[in-house]
């Protein structure tokens, strides 16, 4: 059976909780010392918002475990790329993981910088080349251990974000935007591919806060207490629509995935090991996904003939980026947003611990 650990953590005890997690879901097994480590970052805003990109603390707690556990940390390397709406140098600095790489001393690659090579696949995409009209990775992550730090959070485009849609910042580039009608066959794709290319894979994904509603931006923030790992990127999606009480059968890339053989997708076929003792045992959030006005104008109007096309394959791409920027930073953020910023940072402990990581 797929081994999904799943434990309990706090403020106060995260990096020892990382470090049992980590142990527990026997990480040592798939991420190997012999070869280069990359770090997959997940940048959904270039500006902090709480459940929305990876926190600093899980990605400190990490390379804590990892060096302890005698990984080089000149073999380290992080890596996030950027979109239409999302500045990486920006984010690096607005997520407050710049300390964490300065304080451990490992490589920070932005994936603007790599060097994209084509991808000779096993099998044929689903709708990968035929939307893309190529298949490609960076050439620098080849042969290494993947590991992904995603965050429990809705999606607008597809029900829930985790270890699978983290893939996308990885491997498109800034046209990324082009999968979003057909994204759940494109997130199978890039799990292919991942496969081809990649030494081996692992997901630690953060639950110590969630996301809820019209994520992966305009959500509403609760604590979760809580982190999966696992070396199945299908299986730690598929226990994470459990947290968040989504039936998994509903979410489509899983059952697709699990199809093709790629992961497990199938309660039953999940070993729950750490602080629950079985599926049934796992909490349940009671999240639930809703759309922003963004999503729903571009799902709205992509469904029409030629839209696609005219909107985002032309010259007036800048008008849909500048729309988007303009509602999340100008308006959403500062109207409704900050509050939410305000809470996390000064009435949790979450956030007391976030905010120990700021520059000086």
């Amino acid at each position: 059976m797929t081994k999904v650990a799943v434990v309990e953590t706090s403020p106060k005890t995260v990096f020892d909780d990382i470090a049992r997690l980590l142990d527990l879901a026997e990480y040592d097994k798939y991420v190997s010392k012999d070869v280069v480590t990359t770090i997959k970052l997940n940048l959904s805003w270039s500006k902090f918002y709480p459940a929305c990109s990876t926190n600093p603390y899980i990605f400190d707690g990490l390379l804590r475990k990892m060096i302890a556990d005698g990984f080089d940390n000149r073999r380290i390397q992080a890596v996030e790329n950027e979109t239409v709406v999302t500045n990486i140098y920006e984010g690096t600095h607005g997520n407050n993981w710049y300390p964490v790489i300065k304080k451990h001393k490992i490589k920070f690659l932005p994936l603007i910088e790599a060097e994209y090579v084509d991808v000779e696949l096993p099998r044929e995409t689903i709708v990968l080349e035929d939307t893309f009209g190529e298949v490609i990775a960076p050439k620098e992550i080849f042969g290494t251990n993947i590991i992904h730090l995603p965050t429990i959070k809705t999606h607008g485009h597809t029900e829930m974000t985790g270890a699978m849609k983290d893939s996308f910042g990885l491997y498109l580039t800034k046209n990324r935007h082009l999968a979003h009608l057909k994204i759940h066959e494109v997130l199978v794709d890039l799990l292919l591919l991942q496969k081809t290319i990649s030494h081996s894979e692992f997901v630690l994904t953060d639950g110590s806060i969630v996301g809820d509603g019209a994520g992966p931006r305009t959500m509403e923030p609760k604590i979760g207490n809580v982190l999966l790992a696992t070396n199945d990127m299908v299986a730690a999606d598929t226990v994470q629509t459990r947290l968040m009480g989504i039936d998994q059968r509903k979410v489509h890339k899983l059952q697709i995935a699990s199809r093709l053989g790629l992961g497990e997708s199938d309660p039953n076929k999940i070993d729950i090991v750490g602080d629950f003792e079985s599926w049934e045992d796992l909490p349940n959030f009671h999240l639930n996904t809703g759309k922003s006005p963004v999503i729903t104008w571009n799902r709205g109007f992509l469904r029409f003939p030629g839209m696609e096309t005219l909107l985002f394959r032309s010259p007036l791409m800048w008008l849909p980026t500048q729309l988007s920027g303009l509602y999340h930073d100008g308006i959403w953020l500062p109207l409704k947003g900050r509050k939410w910023v305000n809470w996390f940072l000064e009435e949790t402990e979450w956030g007391e611990l976030w905010k120990s990581y700021n520059e000086e």
